[in-house]
């Protein structure tokens, strides 16, 4: 045997070893990266079964205008708004904070600016609270992520529960869509021209003042910032109530007046036309850059048009609470029960 076979024979032993040891090593991290990923997957589950187990409640609950003040005094929301505010001016106008998001199950990034306030007839700035206190994972506000969770939360006490969304091509629809167990179903209004139910590039319209389903189709009915664009909502509340089951619920938003005791009429139809009697006013349309008209300011007798479409109960929910960006003077809720 040569010098070198003997040389190749004494450290075989030891390559084996080095070779033995890295193949032990590289199926202990094969291992260990398995049950990392079994980890993150239980850790998901785990947070979605808390949000799922975590429940939001109002702050008080108003059936009139004296009710509203009531709760509002109670709450003492002015105190809290003029505390949020003090923090937006301390920014400049802008604020940056963490709080937790309903809709992300975590702690999320979340900004605040002046974009879309208004002032009133003395020069003072209202910052739009509801529009603008914006999560920086899911991209939804604090109205779209209070109603995502109400959502949630009224599909879990309907097994296999059927919801309606008047919208079909926004982040809450998407979230909503992957509720476990739950039929979901959006739409869009498109314009006159299109029938109920027709199918225009993958999008559904409605309009509803005159909904294509049949009656009882829905467990929940979910209507965000829409209504006040429906030149007849009496109309679309009846149609609501006609496709509700029997102990379903209606959860909707909308700009509301709550200093208001009547509805202003800004815009009619007429003649197949629009007829103006404020000047007009229209809010974003993500399927139309031409916006979509308000035809009304909503004030206190509207909870009696609902109550005359049929339903049993209506009334106003307020939302406040710091932990979830909640902030602001309270959101509301108007939640519909048949």
């Amino acid at each position: 045997m040569n010098k070198d076979l003997q040389a190749i024979v004494r450290v075989l032993p030891f390559v084996r070893s080095v070779a033995a040891r890295r193949a032990s090593a590289a199926l202990r991290v094969r291992a260990l990266l398995r049950n990392l990923a079994g980890t993150g997957r239980r850790l998901a589950r785990l947070r979605r079964d808390v949000s799922e187990l975590l429940r939001i409640d109002p702050l008080f609950v108003a059936r009139d205008a004296a009710g509203f003040r009531r709760g509002e005094d109670h709450a003492r929301l002015h105190d809290q708004l003029a505390q949020h505010m003090q923090m937006l001016e301390a920014g400049g106008g802008r604020m940056r904070l963490r709080r937790f998001c309903l809709c992300c199950n975590e702690t999320t990034p979340m900004r605040m600016d002046l974009e879309a306030s208004w002032e009133d007839v003395e020069g003072n700035r209202s910052p739009n609270w509801r529009e603008r206190l914006v999560c920086g994972h899911c991209g939804m506000n604090s109205r779209q992520r209070l109603m995502a969770k109400l959502v949630q939360q009224a599909a879990r006490e309907r097994t296999g529960a059927s919801i309606y969304l008047m919208e079909q091509v926004t982040p809450i629809f998407d979230w909503v869509r992957r509720l476990p167990g739950a039929d979901v179903q959006g739409s869009e209004y498109l314009g006159y021209a299109y029938r109920g139910g027709d199918r225009v590039a993958g999008l559904r319209h409605e309009d509803v003042m005159a909904l294509s389903h049949g009656d009882a189709s829905f467990d929940v009915i979910v209507s965000n910032d829409v209504l006040e664009h429906i030149p007849d909502p009496a109309a679309a509340f009846r149609e609501c109530f006609r496709v509700l089951r029997p102990g379903g619920v209606v959860l909707a938003t909308f700009p509301f007046h709550a200093d208001r005791p009547a509805t202003v009429v800004r815009a009619r139809l007429a003649h197949d036309a629009v007829e103006h009697l404020h000047p007009p006013h229209y809010h974003g349309n993500p399927v139309s850059a031409d916006g979509s008209l308000v035809f009304q300011d909503f004030g206190w007798d509207l909870l009696d048009v609902m109550r005359q479409a049929g339903f049993a109960d209506a009334a106003c929910e307020v939302y406040m609470n710091d932990a979830y960006g909640h902030l602001g003077a309270g959101l509301l809720v108007f939640r519909l029960c048949k």
